[in-house]
């Protein structure tokens, strides 16, 4: 019929581990209003399932009878922009899952449904800080909720002073609902508005510290590749308190001024609030994305970012899908990080597509450590990124004194080990005489790390994982660390019922204890997983630290790096050296990076540091060349090794992991795969197993892996191709599929 429109039709990516592309018939409903980017629902086998469309054309792929039709697109949700989906389609085939499973762990579940929607509000404080603190308590038990607010803007405009605070990101209290500032600004003591336009925009405060030769020098070389308009990487090697922060945040600067977006990276979210702080200082209001913000919150932030109003982003792991249009900058600190690779499918990388999404918008991509991965070192070395070196601190400050203790010696003449040796002991006592703060670091948690028989041997071990039980004395329980299940602590051994049971290891809570005998009037702050469960629980407890609430800050790996204050002249680390036993070839490089980061968490201002570092093998190169701070001498040890071995950074694997709850199925899918790889095996290629796992069982199912090298990634993943090694499910046995594998566990 005249004027009647051509039929069009959508390629689909759904939401589920699959890589093809489906294609329907766009209805006539939606005709007009389809476009690249939507979510939509379509019928898939008998059922219904939700997708993104990534393409419309009037071409059928086959017969058009043949083609279901689209006719449902949920109502309320975003458009994912074209580079999101370009970056998603790049990453599913190289990490070789499904498009749609990318874009459905890039897209935050707000967006998806659509809520999060609210007006952007404004707050400064009208009077001084303490005034708000006098009312909080005067109002206490007549208003709490006020109160409750009025506490957490003390703390928010106290830890970043000058910073705009914004009620529908920023992460106030659920009792900071628009009646409750509204009934506090009546007070004259907030005012509570709307910003011009409803929109923020990213300013540079101006308020900059002058540089340091060599950080000048870094931000000349980066900003003027950043003028040439064209993708360009830059390794970023600054020492620990080198100042790679400010270097960062003249790019920012720069990039924002330039109208084009930023995109920051950090690997932990214990990192985020003295990061988001110091940028919100200088820039005003930014988007802040991990993932202990609310669906609504982080739904907020995507949908500013993707509106144009934010040109600023900050976040963990996924902030790498953050919407920003027009990307000038992506920065990646402390690139090192496993953290940055995800442990569930999407198994991705967010260094390495942090670096793909830079080159696909023509942007800098910028990744600082003081401890560059091997991978990115050895890039450096082809020419593949760019050298930008800061080996001294800003300000003339030196790098802490090292003093080492040899657990061997300290615990040979004593009858009960001391986890604090004396060394560290004395340390501290002068420490605290002197009022300045010190960071103790040990990387186990709960108080005795392990539970044994003295009568058969036998470790008490989750019934469900084959690890060894946790004891936390303080809440009397027994939690394994993997599945998260707990037990009673037993009065007698459920092997051979004996009641001889030996509590051994230490974990965090364990040196609390020990801490407080020593040191009975310090006041400890201990940071780890357990302790740090609740929402905005990092953000106060770094900030009470900042204001120097306590003497001692006592943690795991989320207090090793990137924390800065003035006053901690002290660090302990307590075992060094305990990760060398891991069957994990990058053990050696893992320990030296923690080693070297938690060092250099003393002495960051005119006070001089000192790390105390107990270790059993201190001649070990990864602990002697942290204690050196000396990079270069560990990688010309450690290199040579891995390219001996054929391991990254001089080659590429894959990691097959099979599971399932039957474990002959198991061995024998994973048999299978094997004589697969085997047959398919061409000159430079080599397989490794299968065979059992690390950890043999967890959660009830059993596990065995097949490992795979090649000396390219092309090669890998045409040997993956020939041999038709894929993830999937099949006779009750799991597959999954890890490229670029980062644990071996």
């Amino acid at each position: 019929m005249a004027g009647e429109k051509p039929p069009l039709y959508a390629g689909v990516v759904v939401e589920a581990p699959v890589t093809k592309v489906f294609h329907y018939r766009i209805s006539d409903a939606i005709l007009d209003s389809l476009a690249p980017g939507d979510r939509v629902e379509v019928p898939f086998g008998k059922r219904s399932i939700r997708g993104v469309v990534v393409s419309i054309s009037p071409i059928p792929p086959i017969a058009p009878n043949l083609i279901k039709e689209i006719s449902i697109a949920p109502a309320g949700a975003e458009r994912i922009p074209g580079d999101i989906l370009e970056l998603a389609r790049w990453a599913a085939k190289y990490y070789r899952t499904g498009w749609g499973t990318v874009l459905a762990a890039a897209v935050p579940a707000g967006v998806k449904r659509g809520s999060g929607k609210r007006s952007a509000r404004e707050i400064r404080p009208l009077a001084v800080l303490d005034a708000l603190e006098t009312e909080a308590e005067r109002t206490a038990r007549r208003a709490p909720k006020q109160a409750e607010c009025l506490r957490a803007l003390v703390q928010w405009f106290r830890e970043r002073p000058g910073g705009r605070l914004f009620s529908d990101t920023d992460g106030l209290p659920v009792a900071a609902s628009g009646v409750v500032l509204h009934q506090i600004a009546k007070k004259g003591l907030i005012s509570f508005t709307v910003p011009e336009g409803g929109m923020t925009k990213v300013v540079d405060s101006g308020d900059r510290p002058r540089l340091s030769s060599e950080q000048q020098s870094a931000v000349d070389e980066i900003a003027a590749a950043m003028d040439g308009g064209t993708f360009a990487s830059f390794l970023l090697h600054g020492a620990t308190g080198s100042g790679k922060t400010e270097v960062y945040m003249r790019l920012i600067g720069k990039t924002v001024a330039a109208g084009r977006g930023a995109l920051v990276l950090v690997p932990e979210i214990s990192l985020t609030p003295q990061t988001v702080a110091r940028f919100e200082a200088r820039f005003g209001h930014l988007a802040v994305l991990h993932s202990h913000l609310s669906d609504g919150e982080r739904a907020e932030h995507w949908r500013r970012l993707r509106n144009g109003e934010l040109k600023l982003a900050v976040g963990a792991r996924s902030a790498l899908f953050a919407p920003l249009a027009d990307l000038g900058l992506v920065i990646v600190d402390e690139e090192h990080e496993r953290t940055y690779k995800q442990d569930n499918d999407p198994r991705y990388h967010a260094r390495d597509l942090g670096l793909v999404r830079a080159s696909l918008a023509g942007a800098v991509a910028v990744l600082g450590s003081a401890t560059p991965s091997l991978e990115s070192w050895v890039n450096c070395l082809s020419g593949k990124h760019r050298l930008a070196a800061m080996p001294s601190r800003v300000g003339g400050a030196r790098p802490p004194e090292v003093a080492v203790v040899d657990l061997r010696r300290e615990w040979a003449d004593v009858k009960q080990p001391a986890l604090i040796s004396r060394e560290l002991g004395r340390s501290l006592k002068e420490c605290l005489a002197r009022r300045e703060q010190a960071i103790l670091f040990l990387n186990r948690r709960g108080f005795h790390t392990i539970v044994r028989c003295a009568a058969c041997g036998d470790a008490l071990e989750c019934p469900d994982c084959d690890v060894a039980l946790t004891h936390h004395r303080r809440e009397a329980l027994m939690r394994c660390g993997y599945c998260g299940r707990t037990f009673s602590v037993p009065e007698h051994c459920p092997t051979c019922g004996a009641k001889v049971l030996r509590f051994g290891g230490a974990g965090t809570e364990r040196v609390e204890d020990v801490l407080g005998s020593l040191f009975p009037k310090a006041r400890l702050l201990r940071m780890d997983s357990d302790s740090m469960s609740a929402k905005d629980a990092h953000r106060n407890a770094l900030a009470s630290f900042a204001r120097g609430e306590y003497d001692i800050l006592l943690g795991t790996q989320m207090v090793a790096k990137g924390l800065d204050f003035p006053n901690v002249t002290l660090v302990g680390v307590l075992m060094a050296d305990a990760a060398l036993g891991l069957s994990d070839f990058r053990a050696s490089e893992r320990t030296f990076q923690l080693v070297t980061q938690v060092i250099g968490r003393a002495g960051r201002a005119e006070k001089p540091g000192l790390a105390v570092v107990q270790a059993f093998q201190p001649e070990h190169p990864a602990v002697r060349f942290a204690v050196a701070q000396n990079y270069a001498g560990f990688v010309e040890t450690e290199l040579p090794d891995r390219r001996r071995r054929g391991y990254p950074p001089f080659g590429r694997m894959a990691r097959l992991v099979f599971s399932g709850e039957k474990r002959g199925a198991v061995e024998e899918e994973a048999r299978h795969a094997g004589a697969a790889a085997e047959s398919t095996l061409a000159p430079g290629l080599r397989v490794l197993g299968p065979a059992p796992c690390e950890i043999e069982r967890l959660q009830k199912l059993h596990r065995r892996h097949l490992i795979l090298f090649a000396p390219n990634h092309v090669a890998l993943s045409e040997w993956l191709e020939r041999a038709g090694l894929k993830p999937g499910e099949e006779r009750g046995v799991k597959t999954t599929l890890d490229i670029d594998p980062v644990s071996m566990q």
